[in-house]
């Protein structure tokens, strides 16, 4: 793990928390993998290419849980492990109806050349989803 490679990610984090998927899109290779692990959530599956990851993984993402601003990451580490840096930290937000989000995680990242070639999301989706959407409009929880 290069000293460059956490700079380039806590950079991508903070964009990505403020909204700004191109600064934060700058982290990826053109061919990266991207695995959100999970099941029933819009975003999940496996995702390939920068375009996709924006697309399909992250504008979902902030959709789903409220909107741009609504949602971000807080990060707590970044540890090395060889060509792997892993990401702990937690989704956090609030919306405008005062309903939270607090949801903890692992991010694991392959850098390859100063660029993330793979990410795996490890989140428990199930927990923070039953938080998030209880007492809301439309919801049978």
């Amino acid at each position: 793990m290069s000293q460059a490679d956490v700079a380039l990610l806590r950079d991508a984090y903070r964009d990505w928390s403020s909204g700004d998927f191109p600064a934060a899109s700058q982290a990826l290779a053109p061919d990266i993998e991207w695995v959100e692990s999970g099941t029933g959530m819009p975003y999940s599956g496996t995702w390939h290419g920068t375009a996709s990851v924006v697309n399909d993984v992250w504008t979902s993402f902030v959709q789903y849980w409220g909107g741009p601003g609504v949602v971000g990451m807080e990060t707590d580490q970044f540890l090395d492990a060889g060509n792997h840096i892993v990401v702990t930290g937690r989704f956090t937000g609030k919306d405008s109806a005062g309903h939270t989000l607090d949801a903890p995680c692992a991010h694991v990242w392959r850098m390859e050349g100063g660029l993330a070639v793979r990410f795996q999301n490890y989140t428990d989706w199930t927990v923070a989803n039953v938080a998030f959407w209880t007492g809301r409009a439309g919801s049978d929880t």
